[in-house]
């Protein structure tokens, strides 16, 4: 057994990794699932219905604007400073655990907020969309109506816990949340495949988003997590921190970075739907699905060492930062390359182990070998950003902004005129030759500026 960890231990896998990126390999396992089900059970244009609701749910972002990565970045600095007894109670220094006490009340009635307005204005955006998309046309039949008022008002829900979960990552307890991810994982995915079995076709996303609520809110008070938040929150506020003076400054970059985000990631389902049609919007949305379940489980060897980087920032402890991440980023792509590997050589025979023709519901050729090659190019963006916002600064706004603006056009143009080839090739080309060596250029510049201070 000893052997065994050491050897998991060579390749960076520790507790918390173990959690998360094993929460991927079974997201992983239950996509396949999922493919099966959804494919079995939905029409080409229903799966097209089924992506494009989580392309539109991703809007959120609009609405916290990168907040809980924010609050996380923050939480971590000032627990660097604190201990716990077995009770959970803070010890150290006043100043930092009343800062901890006053970050928690902030976010929660920030998200309060947040959370109404998001399920309000997304219920009749999702309405509108669906009601006018030329798509719509062609497939009057399809009971999604409801079901999108079910799911925008769930998801609002899983929207107003998310401070609560970047704050118990601040707080280091990373392997819990991971955990949460872990069981939501199998879960979710379960309760999808039954609502399909069922009958209950696109009802089946909120059913999953409710099971996602339901997990959360157990296992957080079944850790005692809830009661650890709930000690630190009646702590005396004899220090605060101030959303306008110290919040905002690094939120509005981070901000514009999550949403530029969204044109660069998130357009391709709603553009397609519009342009093309359901169908075309279904096998992008069946793809997308393995992409981001690859981009996830490999990430997770990066975003579990998040609150580690912060830790070592507030002690000015750079060679060990440095040191870590490099580590991590080579482990990352290793196995990020590795996977896309085989999701290229199981696409070739997949065919083999389902009744009808499962490979038709993916995009094919070319298209789909460029956004492979696109996911090493985000893994390494990724990277770069998140280590450079654990420093509470964000210098990669004006490069978002640009990049967004670019993806934007690029989407709409090429995919009116060239449909969803044109989408593809024009997205690959702006990530990968512009944005990456962009990227990397500040990430060298703004750590050798940084560490000196």
């Amino acid at each position: 057994m000893n052997y065994v960890k050491q050897k998991l231990k060579q390749i960076g896998i520790d507790a918390s990794i173990a959690y998360s990126s094993g929460g991927r390999i079974v997201q992983g396992l239950t996509g396949l699932g999922s493919i099966y089900f959804i494919g079995t059970f939905l029409s080409a244009q229903e799966q097209g219905y089924y992506f494009t609701f989580s392309s539109l749910l991703a809007l959120q972002v609009f609405f916290e604007l990168g907040l809980h990565n924010v609050i996380t970045q923050f939480a971590a600095h000032e627990n660097a400073h604190l201990t716990y007894d077995s009770d959970y109670n803070a010890m150290g220094p006043n100043e930092y655990a009343s800062r901890l006490a006053s970050i928690l009340r902030l976010s929660t009635k920030i998200f309060a907020w947040i959370s109404t307005l998001f399920w309000i204005v997304i219920t009749i955006a999702g309405y509108y969309f669906f009601s006018h998309s030329s798509a719509r046309i062609e497939d009057c039949h399809i009971d999604w109506m409801l079901p999108w008022i079910l799911l925008s008002f769930l998801s609002s829900i899983n929207l107003f816990l998310s401070p609560v979960y970047a704050i118990v990552m601040g707080l280091k307890r990373v392997k819990e949340i991971s955990k949460i991810r872990f069981l939501q994982s199998i879960f979710m995915p379960l309760s999808v495949w039954l609502g399909l079995i069922l009958g209950i076709k696109l009802y089946a996303l909120a059913l999953s988003s409710l099971v996602s609520v339901v997990i959360g809110l157990i296992y957080l008070n079944k850790q005692h997590i809830i009661c650890q938040l709930k000690k630190i929150w009646k702590l005396q506020s004899s220090y605060t921190v101030s959303y306008k003076n110290e919040i905002f400054p690094l939120q509005w970059k981070v901000a514009l970075s999550w949403v530029s985000g969204y044109f660069i990631y998130q357009l391709f389902n709603p553009i397609l739907f519009h342009y093309v049609g359901a169908e075309v919007a279904g096998q992008m949305g069946m793809t997308m699905q393995v992409v981001n379940a690859i981009q996830a489980f490999a990430f997770s060897w990066m975003s579990t060492k998040i609150p580690i980087y912060s830790t070592y920032i507030a002690q000015r402890r750079y060679e060990l930062l440095d040191i870590l991440f490099q580590k991590t980023l080579k482990q990352m792509l290793s196995v990020c390359l590795v996977i896309i590997i085989l999701f290229l050589v199981t696409l070739q025979y997949i065919d083999v182990f389902f009744p009808f023709r499962i490979s038709n519901r993916f995009i094919s050729g070319m298209p789909l070998y460029l956004l492979c090659f696109s996911i090493i190019s985000n893994q390494i963006l990724s990277s770069y950003a998140n280590y450079l916002r654990c420093y509470k600064r964000e210098p990669l706004v004006v490069m978002s902004v640009i990049i967004a603006a670019l993806c934007a056009v690029s989407a709409f143009v090429c995919t009116s005129n060239f449909g969803m080839t044109g989408l593809v090739c024009g997205y690959t080309v702006i990530i990968s030759f512009i944005e990456l060596p962009w990227a990397y250029a500040i990430y060298k510049n703004k750590k050798r500026e940084w560490q000196q201070l």
